[in-house]
């Protein structure tokens, strides 16, 4: 066997947080770090000399004189856009963290940027890579679960006051474009989308409950699909406890998704078969549990690599492409949407109409934009 073909990597934002869950993903055999970027160049330095690479203040200055095969964008979530269109347009592959931007016309515009540059676009949403997701993805796939009725998910996030203030964007309008739903929640909405496909319809009730931020840090939920099926969201960072399960109910079966975890109960016949032929008054039809066996792997940051290089070296389909990332912000927006101005909301989301009220609560914010911080 030959060896692995690697690719050059670039890293915008490597100062950081969020570049620790990266960092396994840099010793994978077909990764290769060639350069870093932070505006912050104390940090960013200090990157580099562990990584051994360049150290650069400057995206553009690195996209033109290293030319990386892929770049990796983790920047605060205001800087998404631009910067991975311009990696786009200098000739490199992306993967960008979530969400990929704070508005889904930005999003839209990367999705174009890919397309028009013939370079790859993905979103790093590792947690579709989850065993259990894959399982139960097939299941619906399959059809084991029919007609999909319900879907619910309550997940708290617990944040402290703290958290809040280790950096300026956070919790702001123009830093994050919203709270809970723009920096906890993007995976738990990617995989409510990918698993039960995009709502048509949504009504959210969005407050800020202990903390003290501009933004929600508490969302309520109800969404419509257009099959009919209903669901149900709650998500906080003012709450605690366990994270409870996400739940879908088809007319075949049930799952519950847990961390790690699979349960599938199949139903001994169709709901509305059984409802229709019934001489039962009182109960539906009896579900039976059956052993899902998972892959082995995780729904970790290496995964995603390894699929984003796949991608790129053989041409097989990434795990959430621009198309597929844009699907959790532009739910992430409608619930705003939906909240600030007290309605229901159709999907596909008016971006116009989002845009302006963004950029009227950016306009309200208390915390204005510092490009250095």
């Amino acid at each position: 066997m030959g060896e692995t073909q690697k690719l050059r990597h670039a890293i915008i934002g490597v100062g950081s947080l969020v570049f620790n869950m990266h960092r396994p993903a840099l010793e994978l055999s077909s990764t290769e770090v060639c350069a870093v970027c932070d505006i912050r160049p104390e940090v960013g330095q200090q990157r580099a000399e562990e990584l051994n690479v360049p150290f650069y203040q400057d995206y553009q200055q690195m996209l033109a004189e290293v030319k990386p095969d892929v770049t990796v964008v983790m920047t605060p979530h205001y800087l998404h856009a631009q910067m991975t269109i311009d990696a786009l347009r200098s000739g490199s592959h992306v993967l960008v963290e979530k969400p990929m931007a704070i508005q889904v016309a930005d999003a839209d515009r990367m999705a174009s940027a890919a397309v028009e540059t013939g370079r790859l676009l993905a979103v790093n949403f590792q947690q579709r890579l989850r065993p259990e997701i894959l399982a139960a993805r097939r299941l619906i796939q399959e059809g084991r679960l029919g007609k999909i009725q319900r879907v619910s998910l309550i997940v708290p996030w617990p944040r402290s006051f703290r958290y809040y203030s280790l950096a300026s964007w956070r919790a702001t309008w123009w830093g994050e474009g919203g709270g809970v739903l723009l920096n906890q929640a993007p995976h738990d909405l990617d995989l409510v989308c990918h698993l039960a496909g995009m709502p048509q319809r949504v009504i959210s009730w969005n407050r800020t409950n202990f903390h003290n931020i501009e933004v929600e840090d508490t969302i309520s939920a109800m969404l419509k699909w257009e099959n009919g099926a209903a669901g149900y969201l709650h998500i906080s960072t003012a709450e605690s406890g366990p994270k409870s399960d996400l739940e879908i109910v088809g007319t075949r079966g049930t799952l519950q998704i847990g961390s790690g975890s699979l349960a599938f109960n199949s139903f001994e016949m169709d709901v509305l078969e059984f409802l229709r032929s019934t001489n039962e008054i009182y109960r539906g039809p009896d579900a039976f549990p059956e052993e899902v066996k998972l892959d082995e792997g995780a729904g970790d940051h290496p995964n995603i690599y390894r699929n984003f290089h796949a991608a790129i070296l053989q041409g097989t389909p990434i795990s959430a492409d621009g198309s597929q990332g844009i699907m959790s912000l532009e739910l992430a927006n409608a619930l705003i949407y939906s909240s600030c101005t007290g309605t229901a909301v159709e999907l596909p989301l008016d971006r116009q109409k989002y845009a302006a009220l963004l950029k009227k609560l950016q306009e309200n914010s208390r915390h204005k934009q510092n490009p250095n911080l």
